[in-house]
Order: structure tokens, then sequence, then C-alpha cells
């Protein structure tokens, strides 16, 4: 089994391209955002900051890596016709390496997202975002809308040291579409497909 972990800061795409091509080469999308989700829900808790958090720092007092160890028994539960996987939200270097001690260290692949904050922060009102948000991601969205909290979120995730995993990359793909380096969504694309190819061989 491949394992290709995108990284990045919010709304750097990993996601979108995530669903194009995975349903294009049978890649499915695992992201440890899912399990906090259900685990805020098992709880009986609202998925909101101050829960998440509360969630987040109880699972982690169990193990470090907790979150990414339910996205792997998901994994090691997959047809075996399944041959790679896309995992996403991956904070910490610790958790790559729970990744590539289970499914070996030449199955693990890291591309990180790169765009500006601005341009990330504009993100959020893209029509094509908000068509079929399910609710708890609709309210998450509402709540990045404001920019002070969307830049403490920024500010959370390299806390909990997205910025290394980031620093880790086999490959790096700039998703910048306003400012200069300027790359357009189609060129995007088309170097994802690339890498893509080249990982799955």
């Amino acid at each position: 089994m491949k394992v290709i972990v995108l990284t990045s800061l919010p709304l750097a795409g990993k996601t979108t391209y995530a669903k194009i091509y995975g349903e294009k080469y049978n890649i499915p999308l695992f992201e440890t955002g899912t399990v906090v989700l259900e685990e805020v829900k098992k709880r009986g808790f609202d998925f909101i900051p101050e829960n998440i958090k509360k969630v987040t720092d109880d699972c982690k007092k169990i193990s470090d890596s907790y979150f990414t160890e339910r996205l792997i028994e998901k994994i090691d539960n997959l047809d075996k016709e399944i041959k790679a996987v896309f995992v996403s939200g991956i904070r910490a270097v610790s958790e790559i390496e729970v990744l590539k001690n289970h499914f070996g260290e030449t199955n693990v692949f890291i591309i990180a997202f790169h765009a500006s904050l601005r341009t990330r922060f504009g993100r959020l009102d893209n029509p094509d975002r908000k068509e079929g948000e399910d609710s708890s991601k609709a309210k998450e969205d509402e709540y990045l809308r404001n920019f002070d909290n969307f830049l403490a979120r920024n500010k959370k995730e390299l806390g909990y040291g997205v910025g290394s995993v980031m620093a880790l990359a086999d490959y790096v793909l700039n998703t910048e579409d306003k400012k200069w380096p300027y790359s357009n969504v189609s060129r995007c694309k088309k170097i994802f497909e690339i890498i893509l190819l080249e990982i799955l061989g």
C-alpha cells in the first residue's frame, strides 16, 4: 500500500486535488479531521473550535498519534484492490514515523501544498466550496471567515507541527493563484497528476 500524505496550511488546495484524482485513479482520501469529528460526535459535543481542541487534547494524551492510528485501522480494512491512499491532516513528524513504521519507509510520500495567507483566506468564498457542504463544515467555514479566527487557526496548525511535516515533503506544489509566483489551476492539476503518476509507478 502506498500512502500519499497531503500537507498544507488551511485552504491550500490539498483536498480539492485529492478528490479530483482520487476518483480518477481509485485512491480513497482519509482525513484526520474526520476522526476528530467522529470523536467529538461520540462525546455529544457540538463541532466548534473549543470542543475540537478539548477532544484533540484528550486523545493526544492517549497517544500523540491517536488520529493517525485510527486512520491506519481504516486503511488496513480496505479492499486489497486499493493500491494507494491519500492521507490528509497529519500535523506532526511523529505521525509520519508511525505511517512509515506501519507501511514501510519507501511506501510513504509527502506532497506539500503552498499558497499565500490572503489567497487561502479568499478561497473560503469560492462557490465550489459552498456546494454540498455538510453542516459542521459550513459552521467551521463561517467561523474562519473572520480573518482573526483564520489567522489563529493557521498559528494553531503551525503550533501542532504542520510546518515540520511540510519541511519533509518529497514534492512541493505551489497553488498560489492571485499573486506572484502565479500558477493557474489547470497547470497545478497537470503538475499534481505528474507527481501522482510518478509515485504510483
